[in-house]
Parts: C-alpha cells; sequence; structure tokens
C-alpha cells in the first residue's frame, strides 16, 4: 500500500452485495503473526435523501455512512441508514439487481468505508476489485457489473460540504458468489484442493439459494444453479401469516430472518411477542422447496466427498437437510463464519488476479 497526502492505492480489495447486508474487505491485517483478511459489512440499504434536506452539510443529517447521487438523487448509505429511511424498504428478488440504482449505491458505500480504512481523504485507487453475483444470473450479468465497477466512483462524507472522495479501480472481476467460499475454504484447509474428489458448495443467501459443484477445482456448471428463494422468502413466509405489510419493513424483517437464524424461541415487534413455533411450517415449505430445487439440478449426490453450508443462512440450511436428507449428513461441513465466507474468497481472488497480471507486466 502507497499512502501521500492526496492519494493511497491499494492492491486488492472485494465486496459482496446481498439483500441484507453488504460485505466488503479491507485487505490484509496483521494479528498475532497472523495476515487476516479485514471484513465488515452494513445493511442493504439505500434511502432516498429528500430534495429540501442538505445531507452533505453540517447537522442533523450527518451520521455513519456516505452520500452517493445517481442521476440527480441523492442515497444515503451505511450503518446509519436507517436512521435517514422512512421505515420501508420492499425488496424483490430480480434478475437485473446487479444493474439497479440501489446496488451500484452500496456498492460505492463499501469503497467509501474502504476509503475511511485505507486513510484516504481525497482519493483511493484500487487495482483490482472483485465482485460476485449468484449462480443464476452470472453468465448473462458479470460482464456488465465488471464494466459497472471499473473506473471513478465519487462519493460524499456527510456533515462536511464538499468532503468528496474519488474512488477509481483499475481492474474489475466477477466470479459466482460460491466460488468464494470454495476458495476461502481451500486455502483454510489446505488438503482440500489436492483432493480428486466431488463437492457441492450450498450458498445460503438473502435472495438466492446457490449452489456450486466441482471436482477438485474443476467446475460442472450443468448441474451447479440458484434458486430465488432462500433467507429473505423465510423471512416474507412469517410476515405473510402475522402481517403481509411487514415484508416493507426492514427492520421486521431483520427481527424475523434472526429469529430464525438462532433457533430463537419468539421475536419481538413493539410490544408484542410472538412463538416461532406457530409459524416454522411456513420456514420449512421454503426451505424444502428451494433444497428439492438444488437437487433435482445437481442429481446424484452419493459421490459428493463435501457439502460446504456457507451463506447468512448456512446454519439454517445445514439443520434442515441433515435432519430431512440424512445420507447426506456425513458429506456436510458447516463454514465457521459463513456469513464473510464468500467476500474472504473474493479478497482471495483479488490478490491472485493482482499478483498474475502484476507478474504478466513484468
Amino acid at each position: 500500500m502507497q499512502r501521500d497526502m492526496k492519494i493511497v492505492e491499494v492492491e486488492a480489495r472485494a465486496i459482496d452485495v446481498g439483500y441484507f447486508n453488504v460485505k466488503y474487505t479491507t485487505g490484509r491485517k496483521s494479528f498475532e503473526s497472523n495476515s487476516l483478511i479485514g471484513t465488515h459489512m452494513f445493511p442493504s440499504l439505500a434511502p432516498r435523501q429528500a430534495s429540501n434536506k442538505r445531507t452533505t452539510s453540517a447537522g442533523e443529517m450527518a451520521g455513519d455512512g456516505c452520500v452517493v447521487e445517481l442521476d440527480g438523487i441523492s442515497y444515503f448509505v451505511g450503518r446509519d441508514a436507517i436512521f435517514h429511511s422512512s421505515g420501508k424498504d420492499p425488496r424483490k428478488v430480480l434478475p437485473e439487481y446487479s444493474m439497479s440504482k440501489k446496488y451500484l449505491a452500496l456498492m460505492r458505500g463499501a469503497m467509501y468505508y474502504m476509503a475511511k480504512d485505507a486513510g484516504a481523504e481525497q482519493e483511493l485507487v484500487i487495482d483490482h476489485l472483485v465482485l460476485g453475483l449468484p449462480m443464476n444470473n452470472y453468465a448473462e450479468m458479470a460482464e456488465a457489473l465488471e464494466e459497472r465497477a471499473r473506473g471513478e466512483h465519487l462519493v460524499t462524507s456527510p456533515g462536511r460540504e464538499g468532503s468528496m472522495i474519488r474512488i477509481t479501480v483499475n481492474h474489475a472481476s466477477v466470479i459466482p458468489q460460491p466460488r468464494g467460499s470454495l476458495w476461502n475454504f481451500g486455502v483454510e484447509n489446505p488438503g482440500f484442493n489436492s483432493k480428486p474428489a466431488w463437492s457441492l458448495v450450498v450458498d445460503a443467501g438473502g435472495g438466492t439459494l446457490d449452489w456450486f459443484l466441482s471436482h477438485g477445482k474443476t467446475p460442472n456448471w450443468e448441474r451447479s444453479g440458484a434458486y430465488p428463494s432462500s433467507m429473505l422468502a423465510c423471512s416474507y413466509a412469517v410476515a405473510d401469516m402475522i402481517d403481509p405489510d411487514w415484508k416493507e419493513r426492514f427492520d421486521i424483517v431483520q427481527q424475523i430472518d434472526e429469529a430464525i437464524r438462532r433457533r430463537a424461541p419468539t421475536f419481538t415487534v413493539g410490544a408484542r411477542e410472538f412463538d416461532m413455533r406457530t409459524y416454522q411450517s411456513a420456514v420449512d415449505e421454503v426451505l424444502h422447496e428451494s433444497v428439492q430445487a438444488m437437487l433435482s439440478k445437481v442429481e446424484d449426490t452419493d459421490n459428493l466427498s463435501t457439502i460446504l453450508l456457507t451463506g447468512g443462512g448456512a446454519t439454517v440450511y445445514h439443520d434442515f437437510i441433515a435432519r430431512n436428507y440424512p445420507k447426506l449428513r456425513h458429506s456436510m461441513v458447516l463454514e465457521p463464519d459463513p456469513i464473510f465466507s464468500n467476500v474472504r474468497g473474493f479478497q482471495i481472488g483479488a490478490e491472485l488476479y493482482h499478483a498474475r497480471m502484476k507478474s504478466q507486466a513484468r
């Protein structure tokens, strides 16, 4: 990393824009003689800012995050985004999500935090950035997202008028989301990549359940795929049984999601407490539908050496599959830190891409 008073350059970074949270890396950090990948996240909220409010001026609208302007509309993105929101945030799992203004605002929000971490007050240059896409739209959207990520991005710190930060991405790559977890798992388990065996990554994200089948390092695209129903659909199923309008309330959906993921007996909305046992059948129906879609595409599972469960809903899907498909138990491995496993893998990929390009330039 090179620094001066105005421009800071970093070699490799990664971003994973999800429906619940945005995960991003801040490079390698030294901890007890180990080189660890720094990971962080913030909620996937990008509320529009009213045109009569000066979000970039000192005062009431300041917070932890940044302002991103797109086509004349300002969006607040970051850890305090919920305090700038109207309270409603309808979410639909759409194939073109990566081409939306919201996605771009969230991606730039991650870049803002990267700049802050690197001490770049005016300008940050990222040599290689890696992002991921679900398996169901990777082939169609990867090139467009790479082009969208490359080049110049501007963000503004709230509460400090004129504090514009410029982030420039020299090179960008997009990979299938589950492949990030596979790379991360391979680095943490060195003997894994040397095995000439079949492995299946099951990535339980917010919007989609993705699966990635490979033999060693060679993918089988025909048997890999994604289903547009996962943890968000589980929360929506619960909300539909109580109050369908809750599906537009980010904070309530988040509470339901946390109760599902933590296997909590109850969750509370306002002053009301709800017993999760009442809604478990609705959650199980979503899980069954998505798992069946995956198994129908994968077909033969008898020769799977490893089934790696990752993503924010990894524990939920791990328990469901183990309970309902007992013959798969012996192959199942639960990622120790599933929320960040994909983005850590993206970072590893960014480092490899950067090193390769640097070597080719010599």
